[in-house]
C-alpha cells in the first residue's frame, strides 16, 4: 500500500516538476520577471497539485479503471445490444463530464464581452454526448470485429465535410480551431483510464486474432464525436462574440484565499467540491444500477470501488482547483511575457514552445497510463521510453506550430488538412496495433496540463502580438477563437503521426530483419539436389 502510495507521488512530481522548472529558469532570464511571492506561490501551488494528482491517479486505478473493466467485460458478454448501447452511451457521456480537460476549457470561455459566451453546460454537454455516441461506436466495433481503419477513415470523412458548412460561413469560421480543440480536451486523467480499460475488457472477452490491436482505439474514437456535436451546435447557433480573456495579475500573498475561493462555492461559482462531486456521482449511481442488474459484485469491492471513488474525488478537486489559482495565470503570464519579443525575437517564442512541448507530455498522467498498457499488451516489444520520447517531439512539434500561428495569424485549416491528410495515408502502411495506439495517443496527449498551462502560454502570447497590431493598425481584428486557439487540437493531432511513423520504422526494421536472417540461413549446400537410391 505504501508502495503505491510513494509510485503515485514520484509520478506526480516528475509529471509537474519539469513546467514548474521551466518557469523558474525563464524567470532567471530578461524574458520574464517574477517577485518572491509569485515563486512561493508556485511552490505551495505545485505542491498541491501534485498531491492532488497523485491521490487521483491512485483513485482512478481502484475506482474509474475498475468501473471500465468490470463494464467492459461484462457488455461484451450481453446478447441484447439495447443494454450495450444505454450504459455504454451513459457511462462514456458521464465520465466525459468528470474530465479536468474540459472543466478547464468551459471556465475559460465563458469569460466574455456581456456575459455572453458559450455557455458552460452546452459546451460540456455537446462534447459528453458526442464521446457516449463514439463510446458506443466503438465498443459495437469491437465486439463485431470490424476493421478500426475503415471506421476512422469514414467518420473522419463526416467530419471535414460538416468543417466545410463551418468554413463557407464567415461569421463561424473563427471557430474551427475551438472546434478542433474540443476533441482534444475530451480524453485526459478521467476519461483515458477508464476508456481504456473498456476497449481492454471488451477486446479480451470477444478474443479472436485481433484482440491485441482492438484493445486500443477506443480513445481515438471517442476523440472524433465531440468534433462532430460541436460543429453542430456552432451550425445551430445564430452567433457567439469572440473570447476575451480576463486580466491577469502576478500572484500575491492572498493565494489562500484565492484557493479556498475556487476549491468552495464561492460568488456563484459552484468551487472544485461540489463540480467534481456532480461530475463522478452519477458515473457511480448507473454503475450501481448495471451491478444490480447483471455484475452483482460483492461488498468488498464495491467498497474498494467506494475508496477508489473517494480518492478521485478529493484529488480531482484540489486538482482543478490548483490549476485555476496557479498554473492558468502563471501561463497567461509567461505568454504575455515572451510575447513581447515576437517583432525583434520571434525565434526566442517558437524555441521556448518547443522547449515546453518536450516537457508537457510527462505532465499529463493519462500518457502514462496509455504508455504502460502499451508495452503491457505488446509483451514489452513496444517500449514505453520510446513511446514517450516519439511523443514528447510530436508535442514540442505541435506547440512550437500553434506558437507560429499565434505570432503570423493564418488559418488553422493550413495545419489540421495536411495533418489528417498524412495520419489517413500513413494508416495504409501502418500496423494496424500501430494506428490504434497513434490515435489513442493524440487523444491522451491533450490532457489538464495542455489546457491549464498551455493554452493560456499561447493565447497569452496572441494577446500581446494581438494588442501590438493592433496598437499599430487600429484596423486590425483581434479573434482569440480564430488565431489563439487551436493548440489542443494540434497537440491531439501530431502525436497520431509520430506514432504511426514509428510503426512504420519499426515494422521496416523488422522486415529487414527477416530478410538478413533469410539470407543467413541460406546455404549452398540447401539447393543441392540428393538423390536417394532405392534398396540402398
Amino acid at each position: 500500500m505504501k508502495n503505491r502510495y510513494l509510485k503515485a507521488l514520484i509520478t506526480s512530481l516528475l509529471s509537474i516538476a519539469p513546467i514548474i522548472l521551466i518557469v523558474c529558469i525563464i524567470s532567471w532570464t530578461p524574458l520574464l520577471s517574477l517577485y518572491k511571492n509569485d515563486y512561493i506561490m508556485l511552490i505551495i501551488g505545485g505542491v498541491i497539485l501534485i498531491v492532488g494528482l497523485a491521490l487521483f491517479q491512485i483513485g482512478a486505478a481502484t475506482g474509474l479503471t475498475k468501473v471500465g473493466e468490470y463494464m467492459g467485460s461484462s457488455l461484451s458478454k450481453q446478447e441484447n445490444l439495447f443494454i450495450v448501447i444505454v450504459f455504454s452511451l451513459a457511462l462514456g457521456a458521464l465520465i466525459t463530464c468528470a474530465e479536468p480537460s474540459i472543466l478547464i476549457v468551459s471556465k475559460q470561455v465563458t469569460i466574455v464581452k456581456d456575459n455572453q459566451a458559450l455557455n458552460a453546460i452546452l459546451l460540456i454537454g455537446s462534447i459528453a454526448i458526442g464521446v457516449g455516441i463514439f463510446v458506443v461506436i466503438g465498443v459495437l466495433r469491437i465486439i463485431f470485429h470490424k476493421s478500426l481503419k475503415v471506421w476512422y477513415l469514414f467518420f473522419y470523412m463526416i467530419t471535414f465535410m460538416l468543417i466545410c458548412l463551418i468554413a463557407i460561413d464567415p461569421n463561424k469560421v473563427k471557430l474551427l480551431p475551438f472546434i478542433f480543440d474540443s476533441g482534444g480536451v475530451t480524453t485526459g486523467s478521467a476519461t483515458v483510464p477508464f476508456i481504456l480499460a473498456l476497449g481492454a475488457g471488451v477486446a479480451i472477452v470477444r478474443g479472436g486474432r485481433t484482440a491485441r490491436s482492438d484493445s486500443f482505439g477506443l480513445v481515438g474514437m471517442a476523440s472524433i464525436g465531440p468534433i462532430i456535436t460541436m460543429t453542430i451546435c456552432i451550425l445551430i447557433k445564430s452567433s457567439i462574440p469572440d473570447y476575451e480573456p480576463a486580466p491577469v495579475e502576478n500572484f500575491n500573498s492572498n493565494f489562500a484565499n484565492y484557493f479556498i475561493s475556487t476549491l468552495f462555492p464561492n460568488r456563484g461559482q459552484l468551487g472544485s467540491l461540489i463540480e467534481v462531486g456532480i461530475a463522478l456521482s452519477p458515473i457511480l449511481v448507473i454503475f450501481f444500477i448495471y451491478n444490480k442488474l447483471f455484475i452483482k459484485l460483492p461488498k468488498a469491492r464495491i467498497l474498494s470501488l467506494l475508496i477508489g471513488f473517494g480518492y478521485s474525488f478529493i484529488g480531482l478537486s484540489l486538482f482543478l482547483s490548483s490549476t485555476t489559482a496557479v498554473m492558468r495565470p502563471m501561463g497567461d503570464i509567461v505568454g504575455r511575457a515572451i510575447g513581447a519579443y515576437w517583432q525583434e525575437k520571434a525565434w526566442i517564442i517558437i524555441l521556448f514552445a518547443f522547449a515546453i512541448g518536450l516537457v508537457t507530455i510527462l505532465c499529463e498522467p493519462a500518457v502514462h497510463v496509455l504508455t504502460t498498457q502499451m508495452e503491457t499488451i505488446s509483451s514489452g516489444q513496444i517500449k514505453k521510453r520510446t513511446v514517450l520520447l516519439t511523443l514528447s517531439l510530436g508535442v514540442g512539434v505541435a506547440i512550437m506550430l500553434a506558437a507560429i500561428r499565434a505570432i503570423y495569424n493564418f488559418s488553422i485549416l493550413y495545419y489540421i488538412i495536411p495533418g489528417y491528410i498524412i495520419s489517413l495515408l500513413l494508416m495504409v502502411v501502418c500496423p494496424d496495433i500501430f494506428t490504434a495506439m497513434a490515435f489513442d495517443s493524440g487523444g491522451t496527449a491533450s490532457g489538464p496540463m495542455s489546457t491549464s498551462f498551455v493554452l493560456p502560454m499561447i493565447i497569452g502570447i496572441y494577446f500581446q502580438v494581438g494588442n501590438d497590431k493592433h496598437d499599430m493598425d487600429s484596423a486590425y481584428d483581434l479573434s482569440y477563437y480564430g488565431e489563439a486557439f487551436g493548440v489542443v487540437a494540434l497537440i491531439a493531432l501530431t502525436p497520431i503521426i509520430a506514432i504511426q511513423m514509428l510503426g512504420v520504422a519499426l515494422e521496416f526494421k523488422q522486415l529487414r530483419r527477416r530478410i538478413a536472417a533469410k539470407k543467413a540461413i541460406a546455404e549452398v549446400d540447401d539447393v543441392q539436389v540428393i538423390h536417394f537410391i532405392k534398396g540402398a
